[in-house]
């Protein structure tokens, strides 16, 4: 299959380039069924996506400015006030959920090409009043962060799964329902905070994975 951004030859089974990591021109409607743990840059891709729904972005992001119109409206008895800032809060709601699904749709960078990828999210490396900036893959072999904003401190970064086991999630105050950072460090010291969707589902499944990879070490 030949890539029409850059024009490399792919094995046929690629959806995304080897070279520059674009999608390529072919597409499946339906996908075998399989195992969860596949090659992501495959036709039969089925890594888990671990996200809240856009509407459920929407409308978390779109509480807040409700109670702050709520609180204009009492204190000046302004409606219009009011409805000017339920404005804006939508359109900031609708605005970054399309960004964060963007995010959420981008080619898997190139290094990660024929890794096992499990599962993906959105994600950033701030804190619970940040939006996501990057995305959050678990591989085969452990964590994988890739930003695609400029902003971010970190570009990307790479734990192991064996680290992964001092990681523990701090709840608390946060922009999204469920939005909670996961806290570990790289064996050397060095701490590292993920904020993610549903936390939970990343602890498992680290803990998971790390038991099946003693279990295979030992057997």
């Amino acid at each position: 299959m030949i890539c029409t951004s850059c024009y490399f030859i792919n094995p046929s089974e690629n959806v995304f380039c080897q070279n520059c990591g674009a999608q390529l021109p072919h597409v499946q409607n339906e996908k075998p069924h399989i195992s969860p743990l596949i090659l992501a840059n495959t036709l039969d891709n089925s890594s888990l996506l671990i996200s809240r729904g856009p509407w459920e972005m929407r409308l978390d992001l779109s509480i807040s400015f409700l109670l702050l119109a709520l609180a204009v409206y009492l204190f000046s008895g302004n409606q219009l006030y009011a409805f000017v800032t339920i404005g804006l809060g939508l359109a900031f709601a609708f605005y970054k959920t399309h960004d964060t699904q963007q995010i959420i749709k981008q080619s898997i960078p190139v290094e990660l090409i024929n890794k096992t990828i499990i599962a993906y999210g959105p994600a950033n490396t701030s804190n619970r009043f940040s939006l996501p900036t990057g995305v959050l893959y678990l591989l085969s072999d452990g964590l994988y962060f890739k930003s695609f904003d400029s902003n971010e401190d970190i570009s990307f970064i790479h734990i192991e799964i064996s680290f992964t086991a001092s990681a523990k999630r701090i709840k608390g105050l946060s922009l999204f329902a469920n939005w909670h950072e996961i806290q570990m460090n790289n064996g050397m010291n060095e701490k590292f905070t993920f904020t993610v969707q549903n936390a939970g589902e990343w602890m498992l499944l680290m803990k998971v994975l790390r038991t099946e990879m003693m279990r295979k070490s030992l057997a």
